[in-house]
């Protein structure tokens, strides 16, 4: 008995737990500065230390259009409250010279962003639009976030089958029992 209690309450945490994250998968952004848009989809993991662990889109700008495809944030030792997405520079191996931030916020069911936290445009290529601020911290007008695709997560599937697979095992034998 006291095996089933445990098995009952395992599942309890994990739909406990998975009803206040926000579902793992691709999120499609749509993100607008003052100076330039993004359009693209980044991958969240709540239980990933920066929690966006890829990105695929386009950043156009007023410099030029260059695709983003990095987390930056994965290969810093202390998680921060924002993730930066940046371009991979072929003249600056493991470098970048464009990208954004986002401090994104975990509403249970969705993502949004908190709007006091970073979420701003750069782009160092060329040094007469940087210079003068234009591109250096460039504001966010506006984003949408919306879930790409709702593709349950695997470990978190097949743990819950597994206890379901167990609890009607040991119905079946309670009742072949007697």
């Amino acid at each position: 008995m006291k095996k089933l209690h445990m098995l009952f309450a395992m599942v309890l945490y994990m739909l406990f737990h998975s009803a206040w994250a926000a579902p793992v998968g691709w999120y499609d952004l749509k993100a607008t500065w003052r100076d330039g848009t993004f359009d693209g989809q980044f991958y969240y993991d709540s239980s990933a230390s920066t929690h966006v662990t890829a990105v695929q889109g386009t950043l156009v700008d007023l410099v030029r259009t260059v695709a983003i495809d990095r987390v930056w944030n994965l290969g810093q030792d202390e998680p921060q409250p924002w993730i930066f997405l940046s371009n991979t520079n072929p003249a600056d191996p493991g470098g970048h010279d464009a990208g954004f931030y986002l401090t994104l916020v975990d509403l249970g069911t969705s993502l949004t962003l908190d709007l006091a936290g970073m979420n701003g445009l750069y782009d160092w290529s060329d040094w007469d639009v940087y210079n003068p601020g234009q591109l250096d911290d460039s504001p966010l007008l506006s984003f949408s976030i919306v879930q790409a695709t709702a593709v349950p997560e695997p470990a978190s599937a097949m743990l819950l089958l597994c206890g379901l697979a167990g609890l009607l095992a040991l119905r079946r034998q309670r009742a072949v029992n007697g």
